[in-house]
């Protein structure tokens, strides 16, 4: 606390820097928060699209939060108290901060919020496994279920991502898509669209997942996202369905192709176990072997070697994985080719 007292002293319009609150909220840090607050930050300033609210209960946004400690909870309760508005969107995808505490897991920040007044209605509901809510919300407007949350959510997400125990998302999920809810419907996040089957698959929710694929949700889209989670269980599941995994894509690319570009080894190893192609080539060309030539991971190389690649494939600079590997000066995987 003195060395913010004494960087708030040294420049006071810092303080309205969106970051700056931000990271004190999710840290639950309250006398910096509180500090900064005195001195004009914004409680509901956004920071790569996230509000304070939303970062002290999102603090991981890719995987399930700990059970919050008695600092978080009071933190949310001084920011519930002196202006964040539950009401605003944030996070990615864009949500309401009901529906994220939904997606992190955690009674006591939705009990929290309900008590400082944030509006449970069917979006919210939805994500609270409220069925009853859900189904009087579709009989007094039918069109709900193809509708839209202010952040873009549908109320169809909203129920396949909730991570809340003992709650009744299975029935809610069930209601919308008999009324007629889309489970291919895109909504944006970082960089990409997802569908109902990502926050599934998020959620570890398999009865969710085999819901989603029995109703009509992309198998090939849904495997792209149970595999870059390691649910293998899942992608077995969407496999069933009529998953191909040679035209799964994931950030534009092949998925294979994907997946060796981050390094991912034991999915890329579940891929070609399965029988995927390391032959299927992105826009510029390169195939899964280019792509392990690139980035110099032996492993992988070999993998997609063992698994058949054809290593006379040409890009369309005319390079065959050899010639990559030659060209990043990577020998050792340039002798595995050789």
């Amino acid at each position: 606390m003195p060395a913010i007292r004494a960087a708030v002293e040294a420049d006071p319009a810092a303080v309205k820097i969106p970051r700056m609150i931000g990271t004190a909220a999710g840290r639950a840090l309250l006398p910096a928060v509180k500090l900064l607050h005195k001195h004009g930050a914004d409680l509901n300033a956004v920071w790569r699209n996230y509000r304070p609210l939303h970062n002290l209960m999102q603090t991981d946004p890719h995987s399930v939060a700990g059970k919050p400690g008695p600092e978080r909870l009071v933190c949310l309760e001084w920011l519930l108290a002196h202006g964040a508005n539950p009401e605003l969107t944030g996070a990615w995808p864009a949500a309401r901060a009901l529906i994220v505490a939904a997606f992190v897991g955690e009674p006591e920040y939705v009990d929290r919020l309900r008590a400082a007044g944030a509006r449970v209605d069917g979006f919210t509901g939805a994500a609270l496994g409220d069925a009853k809510l859900v189904k009087k919300t579709l009989a007094a407007r039918p069109e709900f279920a193809r509708e839209r949350d202010s952040g873009a959510l549908t109320a169809l997400q909203c129920a396949a991502g909730s991570r809340l125990p003992k709650i009744d998302a299975l029935r809610v999920a069930t209601l919308l898509l008999d009324a007629g809810a889309d489970p291919n419907a895109q909504t944006r996040t970082w960089g990409s669209t997802v569908d109902a089957a990502y926050f599934a698959s998020g959620a570890k929710d398999a009865a969710m997942f085999e819901l989603l694929l029995e109703r009509g949700a992309d198998a090939t889209v849904a495997i792209g996202h149970a595999v870059w989670r390691k649910r293998y269980d899942l992608a077995e599941r969407a496999l069933a369905h009529g998953a191909e995994l040679d035209r799964a894509t994931a950030n534009g690319k092949p998925l294979l192709n994907d997946l060796i570009r981050w390094g991912q080894i034991p999915q890329t190893l579940w891929m070609l176990a399965h029988g995927a192609s390391p032959d299927i080539s992105d826009a510029n060309g390169w195939t899964a072997a280019h792509q392990a030539a690139s980035r110099g991971n032996a492993r992988l190389l070999q993998a997609v070697i063992a698994a058949g690649a054809d290593l006379t494939r040409r890009d369309k600079s005319n390079s065959t994985p050899l010639d990559l590997a030659r060209t990043l000066k990577r020998d050792e995987l340039a002798a595995l080719m050789g």
